[in-house]
């Protein structure tokens, strides 16, 4: 019976998957986001025949590559293309010298404030008050400026690729535990360009999304050798990854459920001891934080911006930018509260009302604006990595980050449809799936998409639940590359002829259309069109 259960879940999630990532799949094809540096969101008519072809080309080079050149991933192979891609990253970082800017700018003056005995941040309706999610990253620059000198954001950002290096040894480690595709997959992780993207984003996801992947590291060791000091590192781990950006509770969830289905399977009541040790050393983490700045700022806490009024803004529409995505409304409302936290949830609760009525008296709409929101969370290519990199540096946005760089779009648009048909393949392939570890990434996947399908949007908030795709849709791709090599020549041309059909259907501007997502093609191309 036990084992039956935990079959169960791992079905359910490998069928949500299958839904989830047929939808990603069909809006990839039929559509682009396009996000400028003013957050200004644009939904443009994509052409599917085209991704059908380079879907089929992709497949293509890569059983050549197998059958022909006998091409092997190796450990040597990794070790070269992380370091170069290390090398890249970290002379990026010295030539485009890019400040940081909006809440990046934020943190990083509040740490340098407290250099120099300035706390007014932290008086009631400041920054550091208001936004106590972001106290860990304000505390982490405050103490590293205590170390590189007061401000040196190129410094902050090499930490940054030191996180993101260390990020992708902990994926291959855990990788080598559940699956013997483990160096394909880690090289997918490696060659995940929007992920380096963010090489220069001086916010709290790089270095908290770190610690968690080295927290569920060691919740593996775990389950393989049940030792004490490894539920103890994972509760620490993640504790700290949580202080630094309060999203991973996403992924602390994922592990909770993984936990507990194995339990179901094994009867091993110990396994528990995870989940309590994250939760015990989250609460520690916070106890820890405060008095750090207590004792640093004289920070107390006060009354904070209410985390549903967050939800409140994910029901809002945008006349540029996409729907649920941030407005100031969050800060508005708890100014309008008087920085009172429960009048303002009060107020957010009512705002939530009258969008769920509008909704409910719009059905049509309602289903519009979710399309749109999905679209803008999911269908940009570069997960904001190219966007975030624009007014940073005025020579870069001469030269390089021109609108008339597509070309940049429409290579990371071919990735991006890479990404999620070759991971809806392996969904389809191993619907079976029995094991709930190999499972992990497609909770935590599930938990975002549908966190971010109520709460704000942005297509920054995708990064780390894309960059858990690449492990799928890499085994994806070599079980494609192994049917298809067994298949004879007529099987392959009836393939190809389908996927043209179908492809040349959905290229149907009125498919667009019905969907709501070309309707900024026309401003779209004025955008692109109009001198710098």
């Amino acid at each position: 019976m036990n084992i039956k259960l935990h079959d169960l879940i791992c079905r359910i999630i490998s069928y949500l998957m299958i839904a989830v990532l047929s939808l990603l799949t069909f809006f990839s094809v039929i559509s682009t986001t396009f996000v400028n540096s003013f957050d200004q969101v644009y939904y443009i008519g994509d052409k599917a025949w085209l991704h059908a072809i380079e879907i089929m080309a992709i497949l293509a080079i890569v059983c050549i590559l197998h059958k022909r050149f006998h091409f092997r991933v190796t450990d040597r192979f990794l070790i070269i293309s992380l370091t170069l891609m290390t090398i890249l990253i970290g002379i990026y970082i010295t030539v485009a010298d890019m400040p940081p800017r909006f809440d990046q700018r934020v943190v990083r003056s509040i740490a340098a404030n407290l250099m120099v005995g300035i706390y007014d941040d932290f008086l009631p309706g400041g920054y550091g008050a208001i936004y106590p999610n972001n106290h860990g990253i304000i505390l982490f620059y405050y103490f590293l400026m205590k170390f590189v000198g007061y401000e040196n954001y190129i410094v902050m950002q090499y930490a940054n690729l030191i996180f993101m290096v260390l990020m992708e040894i902990a994926f291959y480690f855990i990788l080598k535990r559940i699956t013997g595709y483990y160096r394909e997959a880690s090289l997918g992780l490696i060659l995940f360009m929007p992920f380096w993207g963010y090489a220069t984003f001086l916010y709290g996801n790089i270095p908290g999304f770190c610690f968690g992947v080295w927290a569920l590291l060691f919740c593996l060791r775990f389950f393989e050798k049940h030792r004490i000091i490894d539920v103890l590192a994972a509760g620490i781990l993640m504790s700290i990854g949580y202080r630094f950006k309060e999203n991973l509770i996403i992924l602390a969830a994922a592990i909770a459920i993984m936990t507990i289905a194995r339990v179901i399977k094994t009867r091993r009541a110990k396994s528990l001891l995870l989940i309590l040790s994250m939760l015990i050393f989250m609460l520690i983490s916070g106890f820890i934080s405060d008095k750090l700045l207590l004792s640093v700022a004289g920070y107390r806490k006060a009354d904070s911006m209410p985390s549903i009024s967050f939800l409140a803004m994910g029901l809002h529409e945008h006349e540029t930018r996409g729907a649920g995505w941030y407005d100031d409304y969050t800060m508005d409302v708890f100014e309008e509260a008087g920085y009172d936290t429960e009048k303002a949830s009060e107020l957010s609760k009512s705002d939530i009302a009258d969008s769920v009525s509008n909704f409910v008296a719009h059905p049509q709409y309602m289903t519009g604006f979710f399309i749109r929101k999905t679209a803008s969370v999911w269908g940009e290519p570069t997960y904001y990595s190219w966007s975030l990199q624009q007014g940073r540096n005025d020579k870069l946005d001469e030269e390089v980050f021109l609108p008339d760089t597509a070309s940049v779009i429409g290579f990371a648009n071919v990735l991006q449809t890479f990404l999620y048909f070759f991971a809806l393949v392996y969904f389809v392939i191993h619907r079976k799936e029995q094991d709930i570890t190999r499972l992990l990434f497609a909770i935590f996947f599930i938990g975002g998409f549908l966190f971010h399908l109520i709460w704000e949007a942005g297509s920054q908030y995708a990064l780390f639940y894309a960059m858990v795709l690449t492990v799928y849709s890499s085994i994806g791709l070599i079980d494609a590359c192994s049917l298809v090599m067994y298949w004879d020549r007529k099987k392959r041309l009836r393939a190809v002829v389908i996927a043209m059909v179908i492809g040349i259907v959905l290229s149907m501007p009125i498919i667009s259309s019905v969907l709501t997502l070309s309707r900024d093609n026309v401003r779209y191309e004025e955008y692109i069109n109009a001198p710098y």
